[in-house]
């Protein structure tokens, strides 16, 4: 089929299946509640004890709703909550009783830390009222902070977005209490009075299990079942701009990849840099960036990887993270860590009615083995029927003689509150008058309460791998075929069993030409009992077809404990057939929290083959502590030993954000021994590197 007849078969899907949208969700059973935000006279003090005159005279909302452990009910873990805003902030109140004790029992003290099993709480701000993306903020009753961005009603979940925003908490006798205040100029906004943004409040509770909201959810990141926030008046944000210099002290028997520096001495280097990040107007942000630092990117440790597919690895660059909500797609496009070292980068992204874009360009310096290149790429998202939307993204990389450029068009569809249609349609253009080829995915899912689960279509055309790769992700092409897959947890509580938890996959999957490639059937279940205790074992049937059709089944057992709260282990047992080999993998783990600032990891993991005629069996070991004196001042050590390369990998990490989350001070610290071959002396050879670097940003408020 050419290429345009497949647009045109996408595009009629889509539009059929967008028909379908006249059933309304349904709301029957939990009618969209409201609330009123009240205007603050005097700014209250940030301090969590909810003493300030606003607080009395707030719009409280209590009666939340649990998701789990029985969806619906209400919970034992009672919250109440309110809104106040002023014409720069917006303030939001949180009072917390705890049912089981008066010790509120956090343990996350790390900023964007993972507070899912934490006593912690949550705010979602919808401001365009889209049903569809939020900006959420997370803190616990240590006062530690989490945002982040959703987008794709939930199917996106950008936890790496960060701002400027304050909170603190305060413990007491029956409970807890927090207080927060969030800059309007932090966030995008309407422009116009009286508009309504959607809104919901979350409370975990981890000793009963408890996740419950405000506004009920069937599925935890799901922003369509948001309540509304009525009150507000009209923010106007006028053009800012702030400078974010860098200055980085470098100390390293290993060049720098080519980065630009200002002076340089042997093995010690002074690089600098600059990102202007602008505000321009209510709704749309830009970014012009200089020689931007990438050094703060940590290293990625040893991932045992037993398939031949090439291993994922998410991006931590601060460049690229803003508006990366709007790149989470089924066939990855764009994948920006094929983007290296960088002379210059401009990007905006935004609002503008109901579309969503992002727009983004970087010249990208010669590297040793790659050449200088120019990336450019255009992401645009229009909103439709409430909170579903359709999608176009162009991507362009160009080098000395070549280029590679995709085209990809997307939907996401709500039929109901519980069932999703997502489809996306991608096609190359290669250089070199190589043949266009193409990829698509339908995918239909249904999330209700606790169980979900999903049916689609995938294609794959030959090439479309090599094509793609130098700026998206594709681990692999030349198929076509469907899968299912469904989850789910049941809780019984009783006998001292708290829940099951289950999940099963299908996977069938043809080459072109019509051989089978690969089936994939898997499943795990699992038991948690006596609240700390959990059990489960899983299986997966594979057959694969390469040069031959390999038989790759394994088995896996574990059995985890955990308190929740300061200590918890975890033992893992793989064992079965890869690639006409036997291979078992066993992994150790254990963490453990002597105090409210401090925690340990350690772990150790054994793999082996029969035969191992190619010595790729091995011993990794692992371990870290991380002192926190306070959520923006902290110390990090870490260490991993890998007997295959005898490598030994250390890190420590001085951290202090001065002025959070962007103005901070990093030292740090590397030391990496291990065995490579020599292609002169074709044998393998002892390297030792190691690093030291001093990198200070001070953000400068010019406009």
């Amino acid at each position: 089929m050419r290429i345009s007849g497949v647009y045109i078969m996408h595009i009629l899907l889509v539009s059929l299946a967008a028909a379908a949208l006249s059933y309304a969700q349904d709301t029957a059973a939990h009618p969209r509640r409201s609330m009123s935000a009240v205007e603050v006279q005097t700014p209250p003090v940030i301090d969590g004890r909810l003493d300030d005159s606003i607080w009395q005279n707030a719009d409280w909302q209590e009666n939340f709703s649990q998701l789990k452990p029985d969806p619906g009910a209400v919970p034992q873990a009672i919250t109440r909550v309110a809104i106040a805003y002023d014409s720069e902030h917006i303030y939001a109140a949180f009072r917390c009783i705890n049912p089981t004790g008066a010790a509120a029992n956090s343990s996350i003290a790390a900023r964007d830390g993972n507070m899912d099993m934490d006593n912690a709480v949550t705010l979602y701000l919808d401001t365009f009222h889209t049903r569809r993306d939020c900006y959420y903020f997370s803190t616990n009753s240590l006062g530690t902070q989490i945002d982040g961005r959703i987008g794709e009603d939930g199917a996106a979940n950008d936890k790496k977005w960060d701002c400027v925003w304050d909170v603190a908490s305060f413990e007491d006798s029956a409970g807890w209490s927090c207080e927060m205040k969030i800059p309007v100029t932090e966030i995008r906004l309407p422009r116009g009075e009286g508009l309504v943004w959607g809104i919901n409040f979350r409370r975990n509770y981890p000793e009963l299990f408890e996740t419950s909201f405000w506004q009920h959810r069937d599925v935890a990141w799901k922003i369509s079942q948001s309540g509304d926030l009525n009150g507000l008046p009209e923010f106007n944000k006028l053009f800012s701009a702030t400078l974010y210099p860098y200055l980085v002290g470098l100390d390293s028997n290993q060049p720098s990849a080519g980065r630009r520096t200002l002076a340089s001495s042997g093995g010690s280097e002074l690089i600098g840099g600059a990102d202007l990040r602008l505000k321009l107007g209510n709704a749309l942000d830009g970014n012009i960036t200089w020689n931007p630092d990438f050094a703060t990117v940590e290293a990625d440790l040893t991932q045992i990887n037993l398939t031949r597919y090439e291993t994922f690895f998410p991006e931590k660059r601060l460049y690229f993270l803003e508006g990366a909500e709007l790149f989470n797609n089924p066939i990855n496009v764009f994948y920006s860590r094929r983007i290296g070292d960088i002379d210059w980068g401009l990007k905006t992204n935004g609002r503008i009615g109901k579309f969503n874009y992002a727009v983004l360009s970087a010249d990208e310096r010669t590297t040793e083995g790659d050449p200088s290149s120019h990336t450019e790429v255009v992401r645009i998202q229009r909103d439709i029927f409430g909170s579903s939307n359709v999608g176009i993204t162009a991507v362009s990389r160009s080098w000395d003689g070549g280029f590679a450029r995709v085209l990809s068009s997307d939907a996401m569809l709500n039929f109901s509150k519980s069932i999703r249609l997502r489809s996306q349609f991608a096609g190359s253009f290669p250089s070199g008058g190589e043949e266009i080829t193409s990829a698509t995915s339908m995918r239909l899912s249904y999330n209700k309460g606790l169980y979900t689960g999903s049916l689609g279509y995938e294609n794959f055309d030959p090439g479309f791998k090599e094509n793609v790769n130098p700026v998206g992700f594709i681990p692999e092409d030349d198929q076509r075929g469907v899968f299912s897959w469904i989850n789910g947890e049941h809780w019984i509580r009783r006998h001292g069993i708290d829940k099951i938890s289950f999940n099963h996959g299908t996977d069938v999957y043809w080459r072109h030409g019509g051989a089978l490639k690969r089936v994939r059937l898997r499943g795990w279940a699992g038991v948690t009992f006596f609240s700390n205790w959990i059990v489960g074992y899983g299986g997966t049937y594979l057959t694969e077809l390469y040069e031959k059709r390999f038989r790759n089944h394994t088995q896996l057992a574990e059995v985890a404990w955990g308190d929740r709260i300061s200590k918890s282990s975890n033992l893992l047992h793989v064992w079965g057939r890869n690639f006409d080999r036997d291979f078992s993998r066993t992994r150790l783990r254990f963490s453990f929290k002597p105090t409210g600032n401090l925690s340990f990891n350690t772990g150790a993991t054994l793999l082996r083959f029969s035969p191992d005629t190619t010595g790729q069996g091995t011993e990794l070991f692992d371990m870290g502590a991380v002192y926190n004196f306070t959520p923006d001042l902290w110390l990090r050590l870490t260490g991993q030993y890998n007997s295959n390369n005898d490598r030994l990998y250390l890190y420590g990490l001085f951290g202090w954000r001065f002025r959070p989350p962007f103005g901070a001070l990093y030292v740090a610290y590397t030391a990496d021994r291990f065995e490579m071959l020599s292609s002169e002396l074709n044998r393998p050879v002892d390297r030792r590197d190691r690093a030291l670097f001093i990198k200070l940003t001070v953000p400068l408020s010019i406009y």
